[in-house]
């Protein structure tokens, strides 16, 4: 007879939802997974087990469902449920400050402490990113363990069957405790079969050594993903697989991971790393192709595994050299914080929450969908972080224009302020607007996204359309007069002119009365094959107060022959959604949904208007009228098997000819202006 060996389980579940969710959003998780999971935990209190909450999901259930923390306060005080700290608002650690990561962790311990009277012991690491100095930053905030995927420890040269108890990791003799968590079970074990679990587990059993196992699942598997209600609530699976571990009692022991962390244990020493399957996204687009691909051909190997763990996909921090939008709004966030810890403790702690919350990891990167690619999500971050530079600049003069580096290239960008908007220039990247605030409801009207080269799980049904740049305010195309609307929108255009994403220099930079002045120039080109004839392009913009903004072109040939183009500044911009009642165009009689494709000639004046958040954005042609090509900007994702759509913002493009003997100039002017809806 086999004799098996007893098995330790050590199940955690982690609660999350990203803080600026839709209400209906936090409203279906709460009713499909929080609030049954909660109740099978209560029928079964012979089940020990860990659970993680995001302080941003606390928080709401403090705020809607106090019902549900008392309940979970009685489970945990009959010792079924660990509660797990970490970082309050769920950030990636090494992204922030480390005195911004110690508060995180610090406010979640003092949460679970003032609410539940327990002191978290072990921390939930988000996306399981992981840096080798971690250990020191755990200690330094009272936390004795944390929980890991597998794969990372295998880097170290573990075999898979020596990952069956805890290991200790440290840094300058700061040291933890890591619970390696096998990914493989945790993300098949809610949709395989009863008689199908249990195989795998025997298996475990049978092996010589006493085996500790640890899942780490999220909670979303459990009813808020497609289907996955039905199979765990009204099919009752999630009550067979209660049952089964009540069942399965003599060999089998369910344990929090703080139990299954005490004790003593060989040490290893982590490489940085991350969830594993994410990291392939990280990458730049080809790469990322390639490294899906290799994954696939090892895959048909009988013995892939044995290079599976050695196979490295690209650093967490790399999803901000992919996409600038991230790396803008991270390096913000860092200037935020900069400059609320130069004030004296404790002077701004609102303002510091808010920062914190800020620092939710979700609008910082992207995978397949959501993250990044969820405007909303960026706005929130917006809306925090410049709410923080409002109350900082009242509390002190701030001077009315400013160079800075503020996207960390080793480059200045331009700062103008007035008491009711924030620009922010970029001269290296074709000295366009990339921040435009209106300060009465933080709104950065600038927040837009382009069309990203993207992997994919399977073919998209149509071809992506990709962008060469930055979506930006205020960018000036030279192209043939022949280049139609369809051409421009679908990026399948002829560009001729070097002034999109090349540098401008700084002429001058002057406050004059109420108006910020910066003028920009760049000695550029347009190119007819292989000729390139001289450009010039000066560009000024004219901040007035409180709320006009003036932009002026002079364009000058300084070539030999006479040019004959189209000029089309490009404006990108957002209302946030498509359509919708209170978000739209005003042109004359016309209200027309942002989301709207069109081209239209004759046009001097129009208005943008977001109701929802108190602006009326005026816009005028001096000069006279124009063509107007506009178009709304998606990108696709890919989520439960499907493609989504997500709407960016929407493209201006302004057309005015181009005829310009040698040595000839011509002056286009774009006058703007935000007008606040008072209720």
């Amino acid at each position: 007879m086999v004799r098996l060996n007893p098995l330790r389980l050590v199940w955690v579940v982690h609660f999350h939802q990203p803080l600026d969710n839709f209400p209906e959003t936090f409203r279906r998780f709460l009713d499909r997974v929080c609030r049954p999971f909660l109740d099978a935990l209560e029928r079964h209190p012979r089940i020990r087990m860990g659970l993680h909450f995001s302080g941003g999901f606390l928080l709401y259930l403090e705020r809607e469902e106090p019902e549900l923390l008392v309940k979970l306060g009685g489970i945990i005080s009959r010792n079924q449920v660990e509660l797990l700290g970490g970082g309050f608002y769920e950030p990636i650690w090494s992204m922030i400050p480390v005195s911004d990561a110690k508060a995180q962790l610090r406010k979640m311990a003092e949460w679970i402490q003032s609410r539940f009277q327990v002191v978290p012991r072990g921390a939930w690491l988000p996306e399981s990113v992981w840096e080798p100095w971690f250990p020191k930053l755990l200690c330094e905030t009272g936390y004795d363990y944390v929980l890991l995927e597998d794969r990372l420890l295998q880097r170290a040269g573990l075999e898979p069957a020596e990952l069956c108890h805890p290991f200790l990791t440290s840094h300058l003799s700061s040291t933890v405790v890591v619970l390696p968590f096998a990914s493989r079970l945790s993300a098949e074990i809610p949709f395989r079969s009863i008689p199908e679990i249990h195989a795998a587990l025997v298996q475990l059993c049978h092996r010589p050594e006493p085996q500790t196992l640890v899942l780490a699942q999220s909670a979303e598997a459990f009813g808020f993903w497609p289907s996955t209600f039905q199979r765990f609530y009204e099919d009752a699976v999630l009550e067979q697989w209660l049952v089964y571990l009540e069942n399965q009692s003599e060999r089998l022991s369910t344990e929090t991971p703080g139990e299954a962390a005490a004790g003593r244990w060989p040490a290893v020493f982590l490489a940085s790393g991350a969830r594993t399957d994410l990291e392939g996204y990280a990458l730049p687009a080809a790469a990322s192709r390639a490294y899906f691909a290799v994954q696939e051909d090892l895959s048909h190997r009988f013995d892939a595994d044995r290079f599976f763990r050695f196979l490295h996909g690209g650093a967490w921090q790399q999803f901000l050299a992919k996409y600038s939008e991230a790396n803008w709004m991270h390096n913000k966030m860092l200037s935020v914080s900069r400059r609320l810890r130069s004030l004296p403790d404790g002077q701004n702690a609102p303002a510091y929450d808010s920062l914190l919350a800020a620092q939710e990891h979700t609008p910082y990167w992207h995978a397949l969908s959501g993250g990044l690619f969820a405007n909303y999500l960026r706005d929130a971050v917006y809306r925090r972080l410049i709410g923080i530079e409002q109350d900082l600049e009242e509390a002190s003069s701030c001077p009315a224009t400013e160079q800075a580096d503020l996207d960390a290239d080793r480059e200045p960008e331009v700062i103008l302020r007035t008491r009711t908007c924030r620009a922010v220039v970029d001269p290296d990247y074709g000295g366009s607007l990339v921040e435009l605030a209106f300060l009465p409801t933080r709104y950065n009207v600038a927040n837009t996204l382009r069309r990203y080269a993207k992997v994919f799980p399977e073919p998209p049904p149509s071809e992506p359309i990709v962008d060469w740049h930055r979506r930006h305010l205020f960018q000036e195309h030279f192209v043939p007069e022949q280049t139609s609307f369809p051409d421009f929108g679908n990026e399948s255009y002829i560009e001729r002119g070097d002034f999109i994403n090349l540098p401008y220099r700084i002429l001058s930079l002057v406050e004059e009365g109420p108006a910020r002045r910066l003028l920009l120039e760049r000695e550029g080109g347009v190119y007819f094959d292989q000729e390139r004839r001289p450009l010039r392009c000066r560009k000024l913009f004219e901040l007035e107060e409180p709320d006009c903004l003036r932009v002026q072109y002079t364009i000058t040939n300084e070539s030999e022959l006479p040019l004959d183009l189209h000029f089309v500044c490009e404006a990108n911009y957002t209302l946030l959604a498509p359509e919708g009642p209170q978000r739209f165009i005003a042109m004359g009689e016309d209200r027309l949904p942002c989301g709207l494709l069109f081209e239209r000639g004759g046009i001097q004046s129009w208005e943008l208007v977001d109701q929802t958040r108190s602006l009326r954005w005026e816009w005028v042609l001096p000069e006279g009228p124009s063509t107007l090509w506009h178009y709304p900007v998606y990108t696709i994702g890919y989520a439960n098997g499907q493609f989504e759509y997500n709407y960016q913002g929407s493209a201006l493009g302004i057309v005015w000819p181009l005829h310009l003997p040698s040595g000839e100039k011509q002056v286009f002017t774009i006058f703007t202006r935000f007008h606040h809806l008072h209720d």
